[in-house]
């Protein structure tokens, strides 16, 4: 019976001394080029340019208060337009000009001026498109270069298509935009329609204090 025991403890010995000589490896993670190891997690590191574009188009979705100042040259001859976004009230201001525009349960109405009075109408369809034809942008379509965010020319076409009510069968080219705090500042490309060359300038200002008083009718 000793004998059984003794055999019994030495095996154990052994078994314990098999176990502490086990030592476990630890796995080494390996992380791609543009990748850094988090907490075990390999997670992509982002240039501050890159960083910048992604909030930029992610500030987007949430953008309803702001101002757009835009002047559109054409050869020698240049035109302002300034137009407004509050929530569901828009304004678009053109050579002297103020329309308003109202989107009120889920009906459209449009305030048009009648010398020093506004009328009211009733729209069937959203008017203004073109110009928020931004709120499509995806982070692909972009490369940064010199300080500017060049729009790719594959994609040129795919942000055109926003123009084709006023500019039928035009062309996108040279799109460049610039941001500044997380949020897209300006916006300069030429758009050609037929033979005349169109070169918009788009800036924002305003974001988040635009405020649009609607006109008594």
């Amino acid at each position: 019976m000793r004998k059984i025991f003794y055999v019994i403890m030495l095996f154990g010995l052994f078994f314990i001394q098999a176990c502490k000589g086990e030592e476990t490896v630890p796995i080494e993670i390996v992380c791609g080029t543009n990748e850094e190891n988090v907490d075990g997690v390999c997670q992509i590191i982002y240039l501050p340019e890159e960083l910048a574009l992604m909030n930029a188009i992610k500030n987007i979705e949430t953008m309803k208060n702001y101002q757009l100042d835009i002047t559109i040259q054409n050869g020698f001859e240049l035109y302002d337009v300034v137009i407004q976004f509050d929530d569901e009230k828009s304004s678009f201001e053109f050579d002297g000009q103020k329309d308003y525009y109202e989107l009120s349960s889920g009906t459209l109405y449009h305030y048009v001026p009648q010398g020093s009075i506004y009328a009211k109408q009733t729209l069937t369809q959203s008017q203004n498109s073109e110009y928020d034809f931004f709120k499509a942008f995806e982070i692909e379509w972009f490369t940064y270069n010199n300080g500017k965010y060049l729009m790719n020319l594959q994609n040129q076409g795919d942000a055109q298509i926003f123009f084709e009510s006023s500019f039928p069968d035009s062309e996108l080219s040279g799109f460049e935009m610039t941001i500044v705090d997380n949020h897209i500042s300006e916006m300069i490309f030429f758009l050609l329609a037929g033979e005349i060359n169109y070169r918009f300038i788009i800036e924002f200002n305003n974001i988040g204090t635009t405020n649009i008083v609607l006109p008594t009718v």
